[in-house]
């Protein structure tokens, strides 16, 4: 983390990295092109330059020594009642608490997965310059979605093997043609950042005024399943020749 002129004191990084997972055991130190997975977000978040503060918050003594390695703190070793499926918000608040109760002030909080391998220091610093210049809540990072919501069906309960538009109405006219619909945003997993009134006394990652910096589609991926590492591979890949 490279310190600038603007004040950047209070501003928290929290990546989120325990050791369960169903899905893919051990997701967070699986090899993702040679590296374990969580190794990509420690490093782009060790490289941005608005961050002040990294830790990460674990409960697997394995994936504290990766991060330790690539340079991120481990000050504490997340609670059991924490290392299981909770919201986020719950994780990022006992982080906060923690360095608080050390003398750290905390003013912005950012949530980070390194399920999103992709993200750059550039999208974290993004997102932190937006709450800096604005009074935005919280800044995610997304991407476009393409599979609309308009095109959407949910089951009937009501009717077997029956299925219905999931907005309540039928496909027709321009709600059938993808450049005519509006473009749509998801949060792609990767950063969250949350002043910290928002997080800790609302209890909220995403305020009620929120900003969003735009990601690639490629960028984006989430690694959830096992799949999502196949297609993570082939991405890696493709930025290693990018890069030579």
């Amino acid at each position: 983390m490279k310190p600038l002129s603007v004040d950047t004191q209070g501003i928290l990084g929290v990546i989120h990295a325990r050791g369960g997972s169903k899905r893919i055991p051990l997701k967070n130190m699986k090899l993702l092109a040679g590296r374990p997975l969580i190794s990509y977000l420690v490093e782009a978040a060790m490289e941005s330059r608005l961050l002040d503060r990294l830790i990460v918050s674990t409960d697997h003594p394995e994936i504290g020594r990766i991060a330790r390695e690539y340079g991120a703190e481990v000050p504490f070793v997340r609670p059991a009642e924490l290392a299981e499926d909770v919201a986020s918000e719950l994780v990022t608040q006992h982080a906060v608490r923690f360095v608080e109760a050390e003398g750290y002030a905390v003013q912005i909080a950012l949530t980070m997965q390194p399920t999103t391998p992709f993200c750059s220091a550039e999208d974290i610093d993004a997102c932190i310059q937006k709450m800096l210049e604005t009074d935005l809540d919280t800044v995610f990072t997304g991407c476009e979605v393409h599979e609309r919501p308009e095109w959407m069906y949910r089951r009937d309960e009501s009717s077997e093997g029956r299925v219905v538009p999931f907005t309540g109405r039928l496909v027709r006219g321009d709600a059938g043609i993808s450049q005519r619909l509006p473009k749509l945003y998801i949060p792609n997993g990767a950063v969250w950042a949350t002043r910290r009134a928002v997080l800790m006394e609302q209890g909220l990652i995403t305020g009620p005024k929120a900003g969003i910096v735009v990601m690639s589609r490629e960028r984006s991926v989430d690694i959830d399943e096992p799949i999502d590492f196949i297609v993570a591979e082939a991405i890696a890949a493709e930025l290693l020749k990018v890069r030579v």
